[in-house]
């Protein structure tokens, strides 16, 4: 039986061998290379031709058997053949030119992948009916030995169809880089304030995306887009790899890979993303907010917010209390080689960092700034942020003429200043009445301490643009303040529209004599005005001009909400001032939630903290012996029902 000789089997591998030891290992050894290439071409060609004319001259049950070795043996020679077009030096060989750098690549990849393949699923059949030949062979035993072949052969490729599998499933999951993360990570969606935005602009958003075709951080980032798209219609998505589209990289001025590039109406703006996702995670969690604050900058010019110092307010550096032992330990930090900034940070950075997201310029304005001279006509708006003494009359001055040319007005207040808002009352309609507002139940904080009763908390919000967000989507989550006063309307109020935008809840009262205790005698329980805006529309309620048409304001009796500590860990804090400032720029209809993933600080009221204590001091112990007895019971009733 000729077919079964393993002589042609052996120069098979012989053939295999010799032309990967030319081609791989002595590849810069021309004198070897050459010799051992063409050696193995001639041997596999040779045994190919052996076993087709043993098929030829075979019948039955042996033809059976030398159409697996010859047929396994020319998929061998076809598979090693499909190795030269995947290669440099093979496709020149061919002649093959290509238009695109993709095309080429792609047609490497596919015979990289398919020859070893079908290199292996002949190989392999091969193999193991030469061993399935040679466990055979008696007289008369040729049936059994075909059947023996034919079953050898077919698990042989099935083993090389599943090597095949595997190799497709690292080749897929290597090029896809997908990874699993169990921890909670979440990149933030667009929110209503984007969306309007969006909707708002004069031209459909380009979107361009300059990254790798598979990427971890692009598919992230391409999720939020998409849903911007989907619910605005007016988003159009562009992905280009910066050395393939050399010239979108040149009209977008590309220079790296991570960045994202939006456009509208011949404007652009950049975003730029580190390309390791662990990093990326920080700005995805918060990139709702980094996407309005490039879409503002498309939808209008930058305008200018003015703050003013000279009179111990929050913002004025004049006003930060230093540490004794700060100098030094900044010094100690420069010598270590530490990054200390050249200046100190000015106060209030949230909400200056606030600003800036929603297209800001923020300036401090004091008298050796103009303030006692006149504000500039670029102020998009003026804050005056808890001022502990009085304004110079020159100053007091220029902010009324502000205010009668239609500016907008943002005032904060603290009790126990000296600041007299009595001046302000003509232009602005609001009475303040300093007396601590405080709540020996609904408070922030926990512990006995009566402190905390200054932490009082509200979810009262009216309907106003000025507190759109807070009404609409997070009234239930409860905004602090830190022992606000009281605003309210004055009687002789004329020409004005004003609207209490946060209210006290009714436990609430102000605290006269300063004792943290509710007085019944000489304290009221009751709500009141924490908040208020204050609105000249055009021509006044009787139609003639008067002045300060166009007017806005808001009066807040707490300044504390504008502090750094609160406006970081309160997300509904950020969300009123944020409400404010578009309000008084005149631009109500992009206000709205701008979606953040990042953690902040879980903050409790005294009476959750309460709850809280008590359930892990007696609920635990109790749940445990519960538990104890009933097991106890269960054992009990084993015993007596194996006693009856």
């Amino acid at each position: 039986m000729g077919v079964t000789r393993p002589l042609p089997t052996w120069l098979l591998l012989a053939g295999l061998a010799a032309v990967f030891s030319g081609w791989r290992v002595f590849d810069g050894l021309p004198y070897l290379s050459y010799p051992l290439t063409v050696g193995g071409i001639a041997l596999l060609l040779l045994t190919t031709v052996w076993r087709f004319r043993a098929l030829k001259h075979s019948e039955g049950d042996q033809r059976a058997i030398a159409a697996v070795f010859a047929f396994g043996t020319l998929g061998c020679v076809i598979g090693l053949a499909g190795f030269v077009p995947g290669t440099d030096t093979g496709l020149e060989f061919l002649g093959f030119s290509f238009q695109e750098i993709g095309e080429h690549l792609r047609l490497k990849r596919f015979f990289s992948v398919a020859s070893p393949i079908l290199l292996g699923c002949s190989l392999l059949p091969v193999l193991a009916a030469q061993w399935a030949v040679g466990r055979g062979g008696s007289a008369g035993a040729l049936p059994v030995d075909a059947l023996r072949v034919r079953g050898s052969s077919a698990n042989a490729l099935s083993l090389g169809l599943a090597g095949a599998a595997l190799l497709l499933f690292g080749y897929v999951t290597t090029a896809l880089d997908r990874t699993i993360d169990l921890s909670y990570f979440k990149t933030s969606q667009p929110g209503d304030a984007v969306r309007e935005i969006v909707l708002g602009l004069e031209a459909p958003l380009q979107v361009a995306f300059f990254f790798p075709a598979v990427h971890p951080v692009k598919d992230e980032l391409l999720g939020y887009f998409r849903e911007l798209a989907r619910a605005t219609d007016r988003v159009v998505i562009e992905e280009y790899d910066r050395f393939s589209s050399p010239d979108a990289a040149a009209d977008y001025e590309a220079r790296r890979d991570g960045s994202v590039f939006l456009r509208a109406a011949g404007r652009t703006e950049q975003l730029n993303f580190s390309m390791d996702l662990e990093i990326a995670r920080e700005s995805l969690r918060v990139l709702d907010g980094h996407v309005q604050q490039a879409l503002l900058q498309l939808a209008r010019q930058r305008r200018f917010a003015y703050l003013t110092t000279g009179h111990g307010e929050r913002n004025d550096p004049q006003g930060v209390v230093v540490e004794p032992d700060a100098r030094e330990r900044r010094l100690q930090a420069i010598r270590e080689g530490e990054d200390v900034p050249l200046e100190p940070e000015l106060p209030l950075q949230v909400l200056r960092g606030l600003l800036e997201r929603l297209n800001y310029t923020v300036r401090d304005i004091g008298l050796r700034q103009g303030l006692g001279i006149r504000i500039p006509d670029n102020a998009a708006m003026v804050m005056i942020l808890a001022p502990q003494r009085h304004f110079h009359e020159t100053e007091m001055n220029a902010i009324f003429d502000y205010v009668d040319r239609g500016g907008s007005l943002l005032v904060a207040l603290e009790p126990g200043s000296e600041f007299r808002f009595e001046e302000f009352r003509d232009r602005l309609g609001i009475d303040y009445d300093p007396a601590m507002t405080l709540d020996d139940q609904l408070h922030y904080g926990g512990g006995n301490s009566i402190a905390n009763r200054r932490l009082v908390l509200t979810n009262k919000f009216s309907t106003h643009p000025a507190v759109s967000t807070a009404g609409r989507a997070m009234a239930r989550a409860g905004l602090m303040m830190d022992g606000p006063g009281r605003v309210s309307e004055a009687e002789d109020a004329e020409g004005l529209r004003i609207t209490m935008i946060i209210s006290a809840y009714p436990t609430n009262y102000q605290d006269r004599n300063n004792n943290f205790q509710f007085d019944e005698e000489t304290e009221e329980q009751g709500s009141h005005g924490i908040a208020a805006a204050v609105e000249r529309v055009a021509g006044g309620e009787s139609g003639e001009d008067v002045r300060g048409n166009g007017m806005r304001a808001l009066v807040y009796a707490d300044a504390d909400i504008f502090t750094d500590a609160i406006m970081a860990s309160q997300i509904i804090n950020t969300a009123v001032v944020g409400d404010g400032i578009q309000w008084l720029g005149r631009e109500e209809e992009f206000s709205g939630e701008v979606v953040s993933e990042a953690d902040v600080p879980i903050v409790h009221t005294r009476a959750e903290n309460v709850i809280w204590f008590y359930s892990i001091i007696w609920g635990a112990p109790l749940l445990v012996l519960g538990a104890g007895l009933l097991v106890l019971y269960r054992r009990r009733r084993v015993r007596e029902g194996d006693g009856s």
